[in-house]
């Protein structure tokens, strides 16, 4: 099977798919098709924010993500920083060889060698309302022509379109996603309140505060609060 049918066959299998887990399960398949033997679909999040409400989709071996999240390596990760300008899917091979890089940067890079990942490939995606998202592929030394790298473009775009709108189907269909606590908060985060007022106003901890707002963004598969907020109108969580 050539890597232009393999893409085809996946956009029709993934049209069928009723929740994220279909998705999931048809990015590593075709991910294996191409030699791959991780991946990750996520939104970037912005600059200083933290990762974990930004995955989507992940095919990550979970002792590497935990370690990528408690640790916060997407402040220094060099693959996230060229997908936030990147029009176009490229290596990580690419951006290993930029002499100019960190040493957190490249201590990033080596330590992902450890769990397999000796290469990759990074989809950059655009949307609407200046959405910036990624697909990664990770895994042994990538030889990929231009044909393949626009079939994983296509593939990226259409993947990350479809868990979207999954996303949004569930939560609407399914209002308790959200707990009270975590809806309230981001309501009040809605009207313009800093993580102190909420915290005042609802006589919790300005910590807590911050963890119902970063679990409501998770469910939301939203970047960060202002993202989670814009879903929560978009969705009609908040009125």
């Amino acid at each position: 099977m050539n890597s232009l049918t393999a893409a085809l066959e996946f956009v029709e299998s993934i049209n069928n798919e009723k929740a994220p887990d279909g998705v999931s399960k048809r990015l590593a398949e075709l991910g294996q098709s191409f030699g791959f033997t991780s991946f990750c679909l996520a939104a970037i999040p912005e600059a200083g924010a933290s990762f974990d409400g930004s995955i989507m989709l992940s095919g990550w071996r979970s002792e590497w993500q935990q370690r990528y999240l408690d640790r916060d390596y997407v402040q220094n990760d060099p693959i996230v920083a060229k997908a936030r300008t990147a029009s176009r899917p490229f290596l990580w091979s690419s951006v290993a060889r930029d002499r100019n890089l960190s040493a957190a940067a490249q201590q990033i890079l080596s330590e992902a060698r450890d769990y397999g990942m000796y290469d990759g490939v990074c989809v950059p995606v655009r949307g609407l309302q200046n959405y910036q998202g990624m697909l990664i592929f990770g895994g042994a030394e990538v030889r990929l022509n231009e044909r393949e790298i626009s079939v994983l473009h296509l593939v990226g775009i259409y993947a990350s379109n479809k868990v979207r709108e999954l996303a949004g189907a569930n939560t609407t269909r399914s209002r308790h996603r959200l707990t009270p606590r975590e809806l309230e908060c981001l309501k009040w985060a809605a009207a313009g309140k800093t993580s102190w007022e909420i915290s005042q106003i609802l006589n919790i901890s300005q910590h807590t505060a911050d963890w119902y707002l970063a679990s409501a963004a998770r469910k939301l598969h939203a970047s960060n609060r202002t993202h989670a907020v814009a879903e929560g109108f978009r969705f009609g969580l908040i009125r």
